[in-house]
C-alpha cells in the first residue's frame, strides 16, 4: 500500500512503503493526449533531466537524496519536516535560508522553476535547522542571467500571493543572503521582467 503525498499536472508522488517512511516515488503520469512514443520519450527524457539535477545539488544537502532512476519514476528520499508555507507568516527570518540554497543553485546554472514555499521542507534537529527544496520536475540547467532573474521573479510573486502579510519583510531577509555571481546583473534584470509584467496586465 502507497500513500500519496501530492500530485500535480505531470506526476504523482507516493511514499513508497508507508511502513518505511524513508523512500519516495515520483511517478511522470501517461498523457493520453500525445502520440504513446512521444509521451514515453519526453517522460523518460523529463525524469532523467532532473535526476541529474538531484545528483549534482547532492553534495550540498538541502535536497533529497537520489536513491534510483527507472525510465518515468524516480526514487528519493524523503524529507521528514514542516512545509515552509506554514512557518514562514511567523517567522519571515527563515527566507535567509532560502537565498542561501539559491545562490548554490543560481552559481550552478541550476534553475528551480517553481520556487514557492510549498516546495520547501524546514528540518529541525535539536537547535539547529535546515531548509530542503523539492520538486525539481520544472528545474533546468541554464547561464543565463534572464533565467535567474525569472527564478527570482516567481519566487517573489509566490511570497506576494500566499504571504502577502509578511512578503515585503521576508523579501528583504532573502536578498541578505542570495548572493551569486553577478548578482547586481540579476537584480537589474529582474527590475526589467517585473517592469514587463506590469506592462502585459496593464494591457489585458
Amino acid at each position: 500500500m502507497r500513500k500519496v503525498l501530492g500530485s500535480g499536472a505531470e506526476a504523482t508522488v507516493y511514499l513508497n512503503d508507508i511502513s518505511s517512511e524513508n523512500i519516495v516515488n515520483k511517478e511522470r503520469s501517461r498523457k493520453e493526449y500525445r502520440h504513446e512514443d512521444i509521451d514515453t520519450a519526453l517522460r523518460k527524457t523529463r525524469t532523467r533531466k532532473e535526476a541529474k539535477i538531484l545528483k549534482d545539488l547532492e553534495p550540498f544537502g538541502f535536497t533529497p537524496k537520489l536513491l534510483e532512476q527507472r525510465d518515468s519514476n524516480i526514487l528519493m528520499e524523503y524529507i521528514k519536516g514542516i512545509q515552509l508555507k506554514k512557518l514562514l507568516d511567523k517567522n519571515p527570518k527563515l527566507a535567509e535560508l532560502i537565498g542561501k540554497n539559491l545562490t548554490i543553485m543560481h552559481d550552478l546554472n541550476i534553475i528551480h522553476g517553481d520556487l514557492t514555499t510549498s516546495n520547501m521542507i524546514l528540518v529541525r534537529k535539536d537547535k539547529s535547522q535546515k531548509l530542503f527544496f523539492i520538486d525539481f520536475g520544472l528545474s533546468f540547467n541554464s547561464a543565463r542571467i534572464e533565467d535567474k532573474a525569472v527564478d527570482v521573479h516567481l519566487f517573489k510573486q509566490a511570497l506576494e500571493s500566499k504571504h502577502y502579510k509578511v512578503c515585503n519583510k521576508a523579501y528583504k531577509e532573502f536578498l541578505k543572503t542570495y548572493n551569486p555571481k553577478g548578482k547586481k546583473d540579476i537584480l537589474e534584470r529582474l527590475a526589467i521582467v517585473e517592469q514587463r509584467g506590469r506592462y502585459k496586465e496593464k494591457s489585458i
